[in-house]
């Protein structure tokens, strides 16, 4: 097996306007750190390629996913089935709108460090750790619900023990940063990037775990809806959310022994939804404008705090539904990429939208708990994918997500099975490899 990494600075000019938050309407007005992209590509014995893109954007959205994909199979001939395009799901970073300049610009820079990557390959060694940690996370919902705080820990040497990568994934919003910031960060993966890369060395990657329910300081993302700010969103959290984490993945690092491995397997498949039923859209347009002039009313009488805060939310729930009512889509099934890498022992599965904690749990315990990690936000995103009591629950997730209840459990029964035939295909092909 060989491994090569690459990264990229993907920082993008000031005054383009940021994604994330609907409340923030300002463009970028500085940097506080640079955006990055950064690759991890792996080669087989048998000569398979796959590659795991991770970029500090929300998502990779599809326009940017072809136009990368079309890259990188022309120049390095990895297919797309084989490629994993992940965003950090950061909130501070720029709006990538189809087919403006900064697509085709970060297109440009991504592919060519995917190809960097490739020319990087060489021998190497890997091992997979588990560790822990408090003090960062905390699941949203409003009567709480489970909260994951696994940190998976992928060492990669090369076979002088020297550092090529460390892979870490944990599952809770990059959103330290509220709304009121104005500034390019890559939030907590950022530092924990840095401080892994001073006490390891190679190059350090982070995916962002199931984290659909899970945030910061557990805040309400009622309140991030309609624009209030708690006083915890600041760059200080974010650094020590980063350091928390660099702690723990360090600590579980020293104590793995990476050994070579053969397999290098690839798996990309599309997966239809049911979409949930919505309102006429006539209709629901009439209800979100009702509700944001009772909102405003409410307001100007300053009547309590609390009355002009439920009004607000009542108008930004009837316009979200109304958005969705609206859609052109909005009768069609609801198509996600799911997707797997496999490196040795070690497996990185892709899901194209915010994963609650327990469908992420289900995945992994079917995959291979101790060797296995979840990836949201990689190829894209549908939004939320909540468990199917939670829709019973209400709330903002299950509002905002675009699926029918019970659609999680059965997108992690078609991934599990995707994963399982990806792993037989690629035992067989080694066993065809091997004349035996």
């Amino acid at each position: 097996m060989r491994i090569g990494v690459a990264s990229v600075d993907i920082t993008p000019a000031l005054g383009l306007p940021m994604d994330g938050f609907e409340a923030r309407t300002a463009g970028a007005s500085g940097v506080h750190d640079p955006l990055v992209a950064r690759v991890l590509a792996a080669e087989g014995v048998d000569g398979t390629t796959v590659a795991l893109v991770v970029a500090d954007l929300l998502q990779i959205d599809p326009g940017l996913q072809g136009l990368i994909a079309d890259r990188v199979d022309r120049s390095v001939g990895i297919p797309r089935q084989h490629l994993q395009l992940a965003g950090t799901h950061t909130h501070s970073g720029p709006r990538v709108d189809p087919g403006s300049a900064l697509e085709a610009q970060l297109a440009d820079r991504i592919a060519s460090a995917v190809q960097a990557a490739v020319a990087d390959l060489r021998p190497a060694a890997i091992a997979v750790g588990i560790g822990t940690v408090s003090g960062i996370g905390a699941n949203r919902r409003p009567r709480g619900g489970p909260m994951d705080d696994r940190v998976t820990v992928v060492r990669i040497d090369a076979l002088d023990g020297s550092p090529i990568a460390t892979l870490v994934n944990y599952g809770c919003h990059p959103t330290t940063l509220g709304p009121d910031n104005t500034l390019y960060s890559a939030d907590y993966p950022g530092v924990l990037r840095r401080e892994l890369e001073a006490a390891i060395g190679g190059v350090a990657v982070f995916t962002t775990g199931p984290q659909g329910d899970v945030n910061p300081g557990g805040y309400s993302p009622e309140d991030s809806m309609i624009g209030i700010v708690v006083p915890w969103r600041t760059f200080e959290s974010a650094e020590r959310y980063g350091r928390l984490l660099a702690d723990s993945a360090v600590a579980v690092h020293r104590t793995l022994r990476p050994a070579p491995a053969d397999d290098v397997w690839g798996v990309s498949d599309l997966v239809e939804l049911a979409r949930k039923p919505l309102p006429d859209p006539a209709t629901a347009q009439h209800a979100a404008e009702a509700a944001r002039s009772v909102a405003e009313t409410v307001r100007a009488a300053d009547l309590t705090p609390d009355a002009g805060y439920h009004a607000l939310l009542a108008a930004a729930y009837a316009e979200l539904i109304a958005l969705q009512a609206g859609a052109a889509d909005r009768d069609d099934p609801v198509t996600i990429r799911a997707s797997a890498i496999g490196i040795g022992p070690f497996v990185h599965v892709g899901i194209g939208g915010e994963l609650f904690v327990e469908l992420g749990r289900k995945i992994r315990a079917a995959v291979g708990d101790a060797s296995s990690c979840v990836a949201a936000l990689c190829d894209g995103t549908i939004g939320y994918i909540p468990t199917a009591e939670v829709f019973a629950e209400g709330g903002y997730e299950p509002n905002a997500s675009v699926l029918r209840p019970g659609e999680g459990e059965r997108l992690v029964d078609a991934v599990v099975a995707r994963v399982a035939a990806a792993r037989v295909a690629a035992a067989r092909g080694a066993t065809a490899g091997s004349g035996s």
